[in-house]
């Protein structure tokens, strides 16, 4: 019984080994999804979220379009419901297209596409 304890912790830790950095800390890999290790909500009590912290296109994740033609489309950016009209950090939401949300970028207008995969 004893060797099966130690062959199974021995296992455990051969098989853990590689999601550890080399100075020990635990490595996530998020897979451009939201980490599950950092809080939703603030020290400050608020709800954190990097949607509002956006600066650039590259920045943000279109992950859903939900189309209403009749009482205005909502797009899921970086986890966050937004509508036309809304900002996302540095960015404002101009138009919300079917598979597309066009934002105002520092004057410009760009074009994030839905990545349907």
């Amino acid at each position: 019984m004893f060797f099966a304890n130690c062959l199974a912790v021995s296992v455990l830790v051969i098989l853990a080994w590689p999601v550890f950095a080399e100075d020990g800390a635990f490595k996530y890999d998020s897979k451009s999804r939201r980490d599950p290790f950092i809080p939703l909500i603030s020290e400050s009590g608020g709800y954190a979220s990097d949607a509002y912290e956006a600066s650039a296109v590259e920045d943000i994740r279109l992950e859903g379009i939900v189309w209403d033609d009749v009482k205005g489309s909502i797009a899921i950016i970086n986890g966050e419901i937004a509508k036309e009209g809304d900002s996302m950090g540095a960015m404002k939401i101009l138009k919300i297209n079917k598979d597309s949300v066009i934002f105002d970028v520092s004057g410009e207008s760009v074009q994030v596409e839905l990545n349907i995969d």
